[in-house]
C-alpha cells in the first residue's frame, strides 16, 4: 500500500544515478513515510521524520559512493494531484459557503 512521494538521486562512480525513495503509507493516520534504496533494497526503520533526507544523502554517499548532483523531487502524480484537487477543494467550500448563505 506504499506509495513513491519523492525521489532523491545522486550520481555515482562511472556517472551510473542512485536513487532513494520517500514511500508514503497512507493507511495510517498521520501517514507514515519509509525510505527504500532503489538499487540495494535498503530500508532503516524510521524513528524520526526530521532526518529522513539525511539519512537517505547518507545512503547514497556511503554505500554507493554517490555524492555528486544530488537532486529531490517530487513524484509527478502526487505534483498533478495536488494541482487537481487543490483548485476542486476550493470549488466546493466556495459552494458550501454559499449554499449555506441562502
Amino acid at each position: 500500500m506504499r506509495a513513491a512521494i519523492r525521489h532523491l538521486t545522486a550520481i555515482g562512480p562511472g556517472d551510473q544515478v542512485f536513487t532513494v525513495n520517500v514511500e508514503r503509507d497512507f493507511r495510517y493516520d498521520p501517514y507514515r513515510d519509509f525510505l527504500v534504496c532503489a538499487h540495494c533494497g535498503w530500508s532503516p526503520s524510521l524513528l524520526t521524520t526530521r532526518r529522513i533526507d539525511a539519512m537517505a544523502w547518507e545512503h547514497l554517499a556511503s554505500a554507493h559512493g554517490a555524492d555528486r548532483g544530488m537532486a529531490d523531487r517530487e513524484n509527478e502524480s502526487v505534483s498533478r494531484a495536488r494541482w487537481v484537487v487543490l483548485p476542486l477543494c476550493a470549488v466546493l467550500i466556495i459552494a458550501l459557503l454559499v449554499f449555506a448563505g441562502s
